[in-house]
């Protein structure tokens, strides 16, 4: 009896060697937290914004001031389409600050610029927070009221505006050029037709 215990003995020892050389190794683990903060300024009545900013805190890179045609929502909370590509898209390109305000301040989702409320607010506000320092300023509001009066005057205003700033102007283009002849190119257009594709060039003054 006590030969074959000693006989069983060098089984269990070489059972245990080879649990140990099968046991997985798993790799180290990496955590990575990014907090986005917010911020949007309103009228008293919420029925118009001024400015919405979303900030990566604890990072300190480029900031972008976007400025396109209308707000949609004054829910911070929600992130509507036009905002989700400029977040995937700008923070891809190395901005970690992205401001956006807009050439109408009026919160609606079809815009009428003949029925729109008096502008002058929202353009004393856009006036004040060119002086922040922006690494570029973005022109993102699209050609879909060309020829409409009351929009082509609220340009002339904003570019009035924007004269101190000519070397911080820049526009959208896709980096195939496919729509290299579009100017002002909306975010919302740039991101459904060449998303993962944008880049930026000198905006020029149109002739007015």
């Amino acid at each position: 009896m006590e030969k074959a215990k000693q006989n069983a003995a060098p089984e269990k020892e070489m059972q245990t060697v080879s649990e140990k050389e099968t046991q997985t190794v798993l790799p180290k683990k990496i955590k990575q937290t990014i907090l986005l903060e917010k911020t949007g300024i309103f009228s008293k009545s919420l029925n118009r914004r001024y400015e919405y900013t979303i900030t990566c805190k604890g990072v300190d890179t480029k900031k972008i001031l976007v400025i396109c045609t209308n707000p949609a929502s004054s829910n911070l909370l929600a992130v509507d389409t036009t905002t989700n590509y400029l977040m995937n898209n700008l923070f891809a390109m190395g901005y970690s600050t992205i401001t956006l305000c807009n050439l109408f301040a009026e919160i609606t989702n079809k815009l009428k610029p003949a029925k729109a409320e008096d502008n002058a607010d929202n353009m004393e506000y856009l006036k004040e927070i060119l002086k922040r320092d922006f690494d570029e300023i973005l022109l993102g509001f699209g050609n879909g009221f060309t020829g409409n009066k009351r929009v082509k005057a609220e340009k002339e205003t904003l570019y009035k505006l924007l004269k101190p700033y000519a070397k911080k102007l820049v526009e959208l283009v896709d980096t195939d050029g496919t729509y290299k002849n579009l100017k002002t190119i909306h975010p919302l257009f740039a991101g459904q037709r060449f998303s993962g594709k944008w880049m930026i060039r000198k905006f020029n003054f149109p002739k007015l």
